[in-house]
């Protein structure tokens, strides 16, 4: 009985990770692919889920929301609509288990020092690291944050505006749901009251002019 109850334990972990990596792939798919349904190859409609698709993501116009759970890189909960209150900013939403994602972010910081005209440029990790076996939920953040700090030493990253975002992709009230994002990196770039003025998709060639 106990092996049989360790190796449950095993292959609810096993299982922990493969749905946490295949929301990790999902997020990742480039805008415009449609993941069909694996019985006939079609694509479900509205109706038959029972609603809307897909929300309308955070468009043009519209204030960003700020007001979910966001962590600095000490661990320690902040408000992330006071860190863009009163400025133009760059909110660069990522996930720290695709590669594509994190690549992005030293060539957005490139860009904004660069380009970026003193925009308040800010990473957040719409993710967090797997706890199953790394000390259970207590531990998420603490090892969120120290993700963090390696993807910073790693990629060469300057700024210390990088926070992390826990997000239920399978939630309503997730970062990704309430942002309509559909790929990562997505870039808001706000104005000073915080207001969307442009959205950036993916990884981009950047261009003078763009912020």
């Amino acid at each position: 009985m106990k092996i049989r109850a360790s190796q449950n334990r095993v292959r609810g972990r096993i299982k922990s990770t493969c749905t946490f990596m295949s929301l990790a792939s999902l997020l990742a798919v480039p805008v415009g692919t449609a993941l069909a349904d694996s019985k006939d190859g079609t694509f479900p409609t509205a109706e038959q889920v029972g609603g809307q698709v897909y929300i309308d993501p955070v468009a043009v116009g519209q204030k960003m929301p700020t007001d979910f759970d966001t962590y600095d890189m000490d661990g320690q909960k902040i408000d992330l609509g006071t860190v863009v209150q009163g400025k133009r900013s760059m909110v660069v939403f990522f996930i720290s288990a695709v590669p594509v994602s994190v690549n992005e972010l030293a060539a957005i910081e490139d860009f904004t020092q660069k380009h970026g005209n003193g925009v308040n440029l800010v990473f957040v990790n719409a993710d967090t690291v797997g706890s199953a076996l790394m000390g259970g939920p207590k531990a998420v953040i603490p090892n969120s944050v120290k993700t963090m700090h390696y993807i910073k030493k790693e990629k060469g990253l300057k700024t210390n505006k990088i926070y992390v975002a826990p997000n239920d992709a399978l939630s309503a009230e997730s970062v990704s749901t309430r942002l309509g994002i559909r790929g990562l990196p997505t870039s808001f770039l706000l104005d000073d009251k915080g207001v969307v003025q442009k959205v950036f998709v993916g990884p981009q060639k950047w261009k003078k002019g763009d912020i």
